[in-house]
């Protein structure tokens, strides 16, 4: 019977040392996207949207642009490999129509749009409206 006793336990100290460092990375995990979303939300990372929508079409936010309204995906944020936070600007209230962003940093510190573009649904409306 002690054989046993001494089997569970050590049985036991084993799940709980998985568990621990399962929890452990979790929690890292999820404070990590929590900093990602932070930094997407900030009015620094808006600045950087409304510059990027205006660079793929100069009249938006006007009676004479296509875009009208965006909204951040927060399901699509991620960490890029490369460096950065991507994710999508939902444009217009249609999934369709998104601009793919990629959130990085100039050598001051400072937020820029490093990389990404519009879907093709929403390239093809901008150059048919900007024939």
């Amino acid at each position: 019977m002690e054989k046993k006793h001494k089997v569970f336990l050590v049985i036991t100290i084993i799940l709980l040392i998985i568990v621990a460092i399962g929890g452990k990375i979790y929690m890292d995990k999820k404070s990590f996207n929590d900093e990602m979303v932070k930094v997407v939300k900030s009015n620094e990372a808006k600045k950087v949207y409304e510059r990027t929508i205006k660079n793929n079409d100069p009249k938006a936010f006007t009676t004479d642009g296509v875009i009208q309204s965006y909204e951040v995906d927060y399901d699509t944020v991620k960490h890029n490999p490369m460096g950065g936070i991507m994710f999508n600007l939902i444009i217009n209230d249609n999934k369709d129509y998104y601009i793919h962003v990629t959130l990085g940093k100039n050598n001051d510190g400072t937020l820029r749009n490093s990389s990404g573009g519009p879907s093709s649904e929403l390239n093809d409306m901008l150059r048919g409206v900007n024939k």
